[in-house]
């Protein structure tokens, strides 16, 4: 569908979602609407048991069970199909509605693997939350409830409305008067222009809420740290009055016309008792007047459910519509392009062609025209001052972003025309922050290779140099990780180091993955990535310019351009920058904590 093309909303735009579950929700919502008139019929026939016994009585004909047999039957059968047609109903409504749910979060997760890193840069934690699980479950209960409530709210006064006009039509108009002009008053309330306005500004003051809820926690050691509470805290006070305000203003911009509908739907009685009193006082005969009164008087107290439901679901169906929209908005985001039909390429060596890229609306280039080739199987760094564009380098290779102008190719083929996992499956990224899973440890390993056999998983781990802490746990390599388990940093970035290395793929990227490590072991994993990279193309991300002297070839990037390449000493040479930063390293180096003493 075109970005022009206006999509559906409500109802009309849930069935577009609802798929192969479509036969299924329209089967419910018909048994719905049978429901709602076998509902109906023991009025009727109630009424007709009334009317013949009053008269019988007040004829002084006495009473005869065969004169209302049948009428019993009737009402008995209906409500039985009643209770039927309803189960069956909210059985397949609630199947159909459990099943759109699944596949609705399968398609949102499928599609947000699909999509550029940019997504996740613009748009808070707690608002991808909100709309993965709040905006979602709202679906799913509208579609098990609601869509089957409107249709049953649709059926119930219809039918009802029917069966009052076979009755009488005088009492049937003078019922209806007020519910009619409730009605008006509800359609120039819902109408109102800035309604949905008012809706989306509280689900997004509830995103930004949860979002900041969620930063407070994360950063909550921090926080007591550097005494921000107060600060941190008033940031969370200000979303809080923020959402709370929101949804004052949405109930008070709904207040009065809500008010208005409530006072004339509720004033049935004060039409009908006169309009009784003016019947009966014309009437010759109370046995046929007496039980129409008592009729009009219960049916249309139990109109009140049916159109209160119809009034609950137009709200609902607002509240819908915002977050269908924040779900089309993510469903339409552009994916990663694909040129072609997907090429696989033979060699790993690596060219950056005149490669400018800008962050989401930034504006300013964190790559501009990086040029550089790099010889598969050789060992790589990549150096610079912080905002340089070094990850930048590493997440493009990756396909994380669409770059604006040039091509990034691996053995001479462009990234573009590589599908997703056949990109991913030939490079192995060892983040500076390594996220963990809560699974076991082994899983967390073989996420590398889902077929490694356990001696493989172990011969990563021990080259990671984390087998033996591995093994010093109760539940050895069995051990889940969760946020009671202690790991320290270095830990988790040997876990992870020991997946990319079971993974074995030709281009390894390495975001200064030694960060985390002391001394002893960085030597210890430097030896192993010697021995593992061998015949593979690596890249290193590095800050610590002691690990990367011996690189084949060194980029140093400074403000999203490449300023030189080359090796150490040519750059020694050559480059004012990494001359700077290897001095800068080796004051780093030799400092120590020294007390001043006064003179």
């Amino acid at each position: 569908m075109s970005k022009e093309q206006k999509k559906k909303e409500g109802t009309a735009r849930l069935m577009e979602l609802a798929g192969t579950k479509k036969a299924g929700l329209t089967t419910a919502c018909t048994l719905s609407v049978l429901s709602s008139v076998f509902r109906i019929v023991p009025y009727f026939t109630i009424y007709s048991i009334l009317k013949t016994l009053i008269r019988r009585y007040s004829s002084g004909e006495g009473f005869a069970f065969a004169d209302v047999g049948s009428l019993v039957m009737i009402t008995a059968i209906s409500a039985v199909l009643y209770g039927v047609c309803a189960y069956a109903s909210a059985m397949l409504s609630h199947g159909a509605a459990f099943d759109i749910l699944y596949e609705l979060r399968m398609k949102l997760m499928d599609k947000m693997g699909r999509i550029s890193s940019g997504y996740y840069t613009s748009n808070t934690l707690g608002g991808i939350k909100k709309l993965l699980i709040e905006d979602v479950e709202q679906i799913e209960v509208f579609i098990a409830h609601s869509m089957c409530e409107v249709a049953a709210a649709v059926a119930t006064p219809l039918f009802t409305i029917i069966v009052l006009f076979i009755v009488d039509w005088r009492l049937t108009l003078v019922s209806l008067l007020p519910i009619m002009v409730s009605f008006v008053i509800l359609a120039m309330a819902l109408k109102k222009p800035d309604g949905a306005k008012h809706q989306k500004n509280m689900a997004d003051c509830k995103a930004k809420m949860e979002g900041t809820i969620i930063e407070y926690i994360n950063g909550m050691s921090v926080i007591k740290i550097f005494g921000g509470t107060k600060n941190a805290f008033k940031r969370f006070e200000t979303d809080m009055n923020s959402f709370t305000k929101s949804v004052h203003d949405t109930a008070y911009y709904n207040a009065n016309g809500m008010g208005l509908y409530y006072a004339f739907f509720g004033a049935q009685v004060l039409f009908l008792l006169p309009a009784a009193v003016i019947m009966l006082n014309h009437s010759a005969s109370y046995a046929e007047v007496l039980p129409k009164i008592l009729f009009f008087l219960v049916v249309c107290a139990g109109l009140k459910e049916p159109l209160e439901n119809m009034m609950n679901v137009s709200i609902d169906s607002t509240k819908i519509n915002v977050g269908l929209k924040r779900i089309d908005e993510l469903l339409d985001e552009p994916e990663i392009a694909l040129v072609g039909e997907g090429k696989k390429p033979t060699k790993f060596d690596i060219e950056f062609d005149g490669v400018s890229f800008a962050y989401p609306g930034s504006g300013i280039n964190a790559c501009d025209k990086v040029s550089f080739s790099l010889l598969s199987g050789s060992c790589n760094a990549l150096v610079g001052p912080s905002g340089g564009g070094k990850s930048t380098i590493a997440q493009l290779l990756l396909h994380f972003y669409e770059i604006d102008e040039g091509a990034i190719r691996i053995g001479g083929v462009d990234i573009r025309e590589v599908t997703h996992s056949e990109l991913v499956n030939n490079i192995a990224y060892v983040f500076q922050d390594s996220f963990i899973f809560n699974d076991t440890i082994e899983n967390n390993i073989r996420m590398g290779n889902e077929n490694a056999a356990h001696d493989e998983v172990i011969a990563a781990a021990k080259a990671a140099n984390i087998h033996e802490m591995i093994s010093s746990l109760p539940d050895g390599y069995d051990t889940v990780v969760t946020d009671s388990t202690w790991l320290s940093g270095g830990e988790k970035q040997r876990i992870a180091i020991a997946r990319a290395m079971l993974k074995d793929a030709p281009i390894i990227i390495l975001d200064e993955a030694t960060a985390y490590a002391d001394a002893e072991n960085e030597a210890k994993i430097q030896q192993a990535f010697s021995r593992l990279s061998k015949g593979k193309t690596v890249i290193m991300i590095a800050h610590r310019l002691k690990t990367i002297q011996n690189a084949d070839n060194i980029l140093v990037m400074n403000g999203g351009r490449l300023e030189a390449v080359g090796r150490h000493d040519e750059l020694m040479q050559s480059c004012m920058t990494y001359r700077d930063m290897v001095a800068a390293n080796e004051r780093r180096d030799s400092w120590s904590m020294r007390k001043e003493t006064g003179k």
